[in-house]
């Protein structure tokens, strides 16, 4: 069974719940904005990617990634990636390793939710055979179907 994180080196004031969204924008904004100057501004990506990871907690691969995922020219590339590194986590077993105080599992039923929310109020209502809207499947992972 893996270890659950710890957040010993959390800041008292930081989030407990993760980084708010508007903060998380500004935060690869200004990473990308440095990548982009890196001959000028050699090491300041990483002093901004560094200083994110202190204030907000956050883990610094993940933000590599999503950095990357969020610059990419091609948004269909950002999601296959992003798709990918989910299926072959799931393939891998790695979600078979969470211990009862991980959150990774709610986690993504609420993002999966509020898409599924955003998809329907932006739709209307999807329906099987013009009766009732169609229900989530049981395990409530249905995006991440195939």
């Amino acid at each position: 069974m893996a270890k659950p994180r710890t957040n010993a080196a959390a800041k008292p004031d930081a989030p407990k719940k993760g980084v708010a969204a508007s903060d998380l924008q500004r935060v690869v904004t200004d990473i990308i904005r440095h990548k982009a100057n890196a001959s000028e501004n050699s090491g300041l990506a990483g002093q901004a990617t560094k200083n994110a990871c202190e204030r907000y907690n956050l883990d610094k691969k993940a933000l590599g990634l999503v950095t990357g995922l969020v610059k990419a020219d091609d948004q269909g590339k950002a999601t296959g990636t992003l798709r990918g590194v989910i299926e072959y986590a799931d393939k891998l077993g790695l979600f078979d390793q969470m211990d009862a105080f991980d959150d990774l599992i709610p986690t993504m039923e609420a993002i999966i939710d509020r898409v599924r929310g955003s998809e329907t109020s932006a739709a209307g209502p999807k329906a099987d055979d013009g009766g009732e809207p169609k229900a989530p499947p049981a395990d409530g992972l249905g995006a991440l179907h195939h």
